[in-house]
């Protein structure tokens, strides 16, 4: 974590789910007043989780705003880099977070692995403008990265897996027959009966209108930033995350029709997109840019798919320094204070013996996946049935 990650403090008492934070949303005013190269080199530094993300946004971001057309080949391996990003970041959770919900150790070794093949990835992807020289070192990386996940998350070639598990049924049998804490944690959860933990009816954040989230980043300072903290779309808060990336997946689809937005469809869409990676079958995509004359001269406004949602840049320049600039991320629309986690754990209190609820919740909360440390706090919570047949 960097000291500009911020914390979530999230507690459970027998009022309900309270969720506050103290990630610093105005951080990115310490671009104010730079000039455009140093707020470039600037941006991956101060927000180091999701770095590729974060340059790849800033750096569209400023482009817009100088109203510069990108080379179509930058913008293709900006895309790559952010998907080399996202996967490293899905394996982090499957090797080292879902193994300790079975109380297993940590693949720490698989995820050593995985670090020396993104930055290899990494590497081949940022080594000049010429991407055919790079091309056989990108792709040695990725197809390094899907045979560890054939071996440690899979038990066969990514691809494979892809094609034979789409729906409940073919799932369910790669979970009991596959000998990998990935294959191990979702059998349990479908023998616990906990698939639907934490459904809820907070929907999926759309696709936004640039014209639209300008207007809602466009502003004095206490309004726009109390958006940013807490936001919303047409008054109500939304969820942007790899399930709603994925929900056009058969997989995913299946599985979300009979459990909605609950633990089961989460841990499925971490896979299938993971698994999409693996075999170049996604590269994260941006969101749209603004058309000609859309923003006026001078303002730019991009969106990234991160690897836990969409991220959001805007920035506008004069004389060449950076006069004003905003950054709206996946984690405060998933862990507002009346969002998709919020509405999931209080459902989960009402469902969840005392002895269990504390293990669910964590496992929930890491399902939909913070991009910063969390606290997760118990006061008397309400114990009213010990069945988890709804979870």
């Amino acid at each position: 974590m960097t000291n500009l990650a911020g914390k979530l403090h999230i507690r459970l008492d027998p009022d309900g789910v309270r969720i506050d934070s103290t990630r610093p949303v105005r951080a990115a005013a310490l671009l104010v007043g730079r000039d455009i190269a140093q707020a470039a080199h600037l941006l991956p530094v101060l927000f180091s989780i999701c770095a590729a993300a974060q340059a790849t946004a800033g750096a569209t971001a400023i482009e817009g705003a100088l109203g510069l057309a990108v080379d179509p080949r930058i913008a293709a391996r900006r895309r790559r880099l952010v998907a080399a990003e996202t996967l490293r970041e899905h394996l982090w959770r499957i090797l080292l977070d879902w193994p300790g919900v079975l109380g297993e150790p940590t693949d720490a070794a698989a995820m050593a692995r995985v670090m020396a093949g993104y930055g290899a990835w990494r590497t081949a992807l940022t080594a000049g403008f010429d991407l055919s020289a790079a091309e056989p070192a990108a792709e040695g990386a990725r197809r390094g990265l899907a045979e560890l996940g054939a071996l440690r998350v899979f038990g066969l070639p990514p691809e494979a897996w892809l094609g034979q598990v789409e729906g409940l049924a073919t799932l369910a049998t790669w979970a009991s027959q596959t000998d990998t804490a990935a294959a191990r944690l979702v059998h349990r959860v479908l023998t616990a009966r906990q698939a639907g933990l934490g459904r809820s009816g907070v929907g999926a954040l759309p696709p936004l209108a640039v014209a639209d989230l300008n207007r809602y980043l466009d502003g004095a300072d206490p309004t726009v930033d109390a958006f940013v903290a807490r936001p919303t779309w047409d008054g109500q808060p939304r969820e942007s995350s790899p399930l709603t990336r994925q929900l056009d997946v058969p997989l995913v689809q299946n599985l979300s029709r009979s459990f909605g937005n609950g633990l089961l469809p989460r841990l499925a869409a971490q896979l299938v997109e993971a698994a999409r990676i693996m075999t170049a079958a996604e590269a994260t995509a941006a969101g749209p840019g603004p058309t000609p004359g859309e923003l006026p001269a001078g303002l730019g406004l991009a969106q990234v798919s991160a690897a836990r949602g969409l991220l959001v840049h805007r920035v506008r320049l004069c004389d060449g320094h950076v006069t004003e600039y905003r950054i709206l991320a996946p984690t405060e629309w998933n862990f507002h204070p009346a969002g998709v986690v919020a509405v999931g754990l209080a459902g989960l209190m009402e469902q969840a013996d005392h002895a269990d609820l504390g293990r669910l919740a964590r496992l929930f909360i890491t399902a939909v996946d913070p991009c910063v440390d969390f606290e997760l706090q118990l006061t008397n919570p309400r114990n009213l049935s010990s069945d988890h047949s709804d979870l």
